[in-house]
């Protein structure tokens, strides 16, 4: 129960002034140095606990009353809960809103006073919480701008005049009431105003804290992003990873674990940072490490294992991890690919402190990332090896298709050399063989090359003529079988930058698939021109044959694709296409009148063109009309004859009675210099 008792500040006594003007003077000048105290008090503290102290107290000092109490109202709640009173603390009241006084000051918002004897005064809601017997009250409602009462100021048992006799509440008292009702009502106002701004500003000091962060966050995963994305392998992964989240979150060091499939096995990336000594400008470098573990050593095994966080704090205690200082604090995550675990990411030793959760959230976002690089860089290097492993079988089917011209001439030399007593010739058909077997070992070391992923043109200075001529004498027997003339057209002294023996081959494939196309038709001719375009070679591959159907043109160089041949496998013109690609040419199918065209341009692969072969610098270039016409009927040419199934003696009676002089004028002879790798450069 509340104890009812008079403030010390309580006028005793009476009035200064004996006549009612006097006293009123008086008590109007003591309303307005309250009023002045209270304003000058709204203006200096924000202490709200303060100033209704001081307002309550003045309110009881004027009235005159024995006990002031303020409540306010909690709409939740539906009650009201006095904040503080000019009397003793054991305070609060909690009134909930009914029929009684207070509660019709609230609905109402109006002012009630209760003269002595008033029956209300017997059913008040504050009246069994008192020791004492209220006399007389008066209750004024608490406004703030909007006009919306917020609460009620009470005031109870106005004191004894100098008589001795109890008075009642009367309209002045109303009026000082109501007056420092406002000036509460003020302070409760300003109050809850900086309430709220305090929490408007630490909500807004923690978004920005917040987005700040999240920033930071972006701003790291971006970078790892960038750094990922250009690694080379997980060593490279890695370091960028540990260090960049190490310095974000300033731990000591970081631990990436991952699995290796391959040896069953998990490899430790392990990173340090260093320890800035006093006096040092900027960090030193951290220090890396690889090791090797299994899946059920080391303190991140429960992670890898049960797939879940680890955070450990274990300074009195601290672990101890090989390549690694006493480890005193650990926050772990799983890496995942979805399916399984594939290793971990850890942060070691929080400087200045434990880690947060802050530092736990962003490790989960780099974990995530770091797992979607991993899964996608294994994806990549098992996707490279499928694609090696499909290429190695595609480059078989095309070796094999490339054996066919090698093959032919080996066969046809050794029948020759078989019926020739001339050892001069002899020797000849041997090196024409031995030409025939490094092709061979050309296309083997091209197999093992793109296995171990080299694509390499092993490019080098060409005499594109004595290229021609190359062409012409190895498929002139294999011509003579189907009764096709083949012609070759180069500027003389014209030298070029490429793959001699890919160059060849991809001639011989479109040689070769023209004179199938003829052979139906009893046979024909092929034209094969060198011509220059800027600084591009051009290579255009003629023919009298029937032209290639409409309905294959638009996939005329996929593999597989082929028209009008009994063995024709389709590779032909795909072997081409690759072979021209690797130099960064093109080739295309040409629109001719009669039979087929086929264009090969080779940018940039020009180097020279000079009067005479044995000179790298020349003085003056040949005119543009002046050119070295080859023309070969190859059923005439006895250096690279048909294969014979007659014996010796017939074939050597054979070739005894044929001796038809060729159609082409003599190859210069080879250069003093020999061209090597490298354009305009001589050995």
């Amino acid at each position: 129960m509340l104890q009812c008792g008079v403030t010390d500040s309580a006028v005793q006594g009476p009035e200064s002034s004996a006549t009612p003007s006097g006293r009123s003077l008086v008590r109007e000048a003591r309303v307005a140095k309250a009023l002045r105290e209270v304003a000058g008090a709204l203006g200096a503290s924000l202490d709200l606990d303060e100033l209704l102290e001081l307002v309550l107290r003045k309110l009881t000092e004027l009235m005159p009353a024995e006990r002031a109490i303020l409540f306010l109202l909690d709409e939740r709640k539906r009650e009201l809960v006095s904040r503080s009173a000019g009397g003793p603390d054991d305070f609060p009241l909690r009134l909930p809103l009914g029929d009684g006084v207070l509660s019709r000051v609230v609905r109402t918002g109006k002012a009630v006073c209760l003269a002595q004897g008033s029956e209300e005064l017997k059913d008040a809601e504050w009246a069994p919480l008192l020791s004492c017997e209220t006399t007389s009250a008066m209750a004024t409602p608490l406004k703030n701008n909007l006009s919306r009462t917020i609460g009620v100021l009470l005031v109870i048992n106005k004191r004894l005049d100098a008589g001795g006799s109890r008075l009642d509440f009367d309209d002045e008292d109303e009026e000082i009431l109501s007056v420092l009702a406002k000036q509460a009502a003020i302070a409760i106002d300003n109050s809850r105003l900086l309430v709220t701004l305090i929490r408007k500003n630490q909500q807004l000091q923690h978004a920005q804290e917040q987005l700040t962060r999240r920033v930071r966050d972006l701003e790291l995963l971006f970078e790892l992003e960038r750094s990922t994305a250009h690694a080379q392998g997980h060593e490279d992964l890695a370091r960028e990873v540990l260090e960049r989240l190490a310095k974000a979150c300033n731990a000591g060091g970081a631990l990436l674990v991952l699995s290796d499939d391959e040896h069953e096995q998990f490899v430790d990336y392990c990173l340090t940072r260093s320890v800035r000594a006093q006096g040092q400008v900027g960090e030193g470098p951290a220090r890396f490490s690889t090791g090797w573990s299994t899946a059920r050593e080391g303190v991140l095994s429960s992670v890898i294992e049960n797939a879940t966080a680890l955070q450990l704090d274990v300074t009195d205690a601290p672990l101890t991890l090989d390549g690694l200082p006493p480890v005193e604090s650990i926050i772990a995550e799983p890496l995942s690919d979805g399916e399984s675990p594939i290793g971990a990411l850890a942060l070691l030793n929080k400087r200045g402190g434990p880690f947060t959760a802050e530092d736990l959230g962003l490790l989960r976002l780099v974990s995530a990332n770091v797992s979607t690089a991993v899964r996608l860089f294994n994806a990549n290097q098992a996707r490279q090896r499928e694609e090696r492993l499909s290429g190695i079988g595609r480059l078989m089917a095309q070796v094999v298709h490339d054996l066919k011209s090698p093959l032919t001439v080996i066969s046809g030399y050794v029948q020759l050399m078989e019926v020739s007593a001339d050892e001069q010739e002899r020797k000849h058909y041997a090196a024409q063989i031995l030409k025939q077997f490094d092709a061979l070992g050309a296309m083997q070391r091209e197999v093992l090359a793109f296995a171990r992923g080299e694509t390499k043109v092993f490019a080098r200075n060409v005499i594109i003529d004595r290229l021609l001529a190359d062409v012409q004498s190895q498929m002139a027997a294999e011509l003579l079988e189907k009764n096709v003339v083949l012609r070759v057209s180069a500027a003389k002294g014209l030298v070029a930058h490429l793959d001699s023996e890919r160059i060849i081959r991809a001639l011989q494939n479109l040689i070769r698939n023209a004179a199938e196309a003829m052979e139906p038709l009893g046979g024909g001719s092929v034209t094969v021109r060198a011509d220059v375009d800027g600084d591009a070679l051009t290579l255009r591959v003629s023919d009298t044959g029937p032209g290639i159907p409409a309905a294959i043109r638009p996939r005329l160089f996929r593999s597989f694709v082929t028209s009008g041949k009994l063995n024709g496998t389709g590779l032909g013109l795909a072997i081409v296409k690759r072979i021209v690609e690797e130099h960064g040419g093109a080739v295309e199918l040409c629109s001719v009148p009669r039979g087929a065209c086929f264009l090969i341009t080779l940018p940039s692969a020009l180097v020279t063109t000079q009067p005479d072969a044995r000179r790298v610098n020349v003085e003056s270039a040949p005119p543009k009309n002046e050119r070295t016409e080859r023309a070969i009927e190859t059923r005439a040419a006895p250096s690279a004859p048909a294969p014979s199934k007659k014996t010796k003696d017939g074939a050597r009676k054979k070739a005894t009675a044929k001796s038809v002089p060729r159609k082409v004028r003599p190859a210069p002879s080879p250069p003093s210099k020999k061209l090597v790798r490298g354009r305009g450069q001589a050995k």
